[in-house]
């Protein structure tokens, strides 16, 4: 199993300027995490870490196929992901401490030495799934569809559409209204 240890980065060594690091993230990354909607990836995250006398600028690049379930028939597929991130880092020991509703803004302890990326990674490659997945073009036509799942879903529908409507909806349609 994968050690997050590597995505801590100590900063207190750095010189200012910029610093880059590389992240080859695989299934094992997101073993870490309960209940993530990815199981298995690979993709490479570069990060551009950007050192100020009182500010951090973290910029991510983010390029790899992650496999997830088709939201048409559940068949799983891998589908191409990229993006760019950016976030920033502050020191205040009060804000530090609690909530923090601005996801671009970061705030760390003065005395802290490391700063640990892993939570931001998993957050920005999950950003980066589409809002639906499908994993064919043409649902029935490509060899990929799971045809068990889409004929059940096919059977589903023609049902309701024979069923007779519910009278009770059916008295609503001779409600008339004022139109002023």
């Amino acid at each position: 199993m994968k050690n997050l240890r590597e995505f801590s980065i100590p900063y207190v060594g750095l010189k200012l300027g910029v610093h880059k690091f590389e992240f080859d993230i695989d299934k094992n990354f997101f073993s870490h995490f309960e209940d993530s909607p990815i199981t298995d990836c690979k993709a490479k995250v570069k990060l551009d870490f950007e050192k100020e006398e009182t500010f951090f600028t973290l910029k991510f690049f983010i390029d790899g196929i992650v496999n997830v379930p088709c939201d048409r028939c559940l068949e799983a597929f891998d589908k191409e992901i990229f993006g760019d991130f950016q976030c920033l880092v502050k020191f205040s020991d009060e804000l530090a401490e609690g909530e923090n509703d601005n996801d671009e803004l970061i705030y760390i302890k003065r005395e802290d030495s490391h700063i640990d990326v892993a939570q931001l990674i998993y957050e920005y490659l999950i950003l980066c799934l589409p809002i639906q997945n499908f994993g064919c073009k043409e649902p029935g036509k490509d060899p990929r569809c799971n045809q068990t799942v889409l004929a059940h879903l096919a059977n589903v529908g023609e049902a309701r559409e024979s069923e007779e409507p519910d009278p009770r909806w059916s008295e609503l349609t001779k409600l008339k209204f004022n139109k002023n």
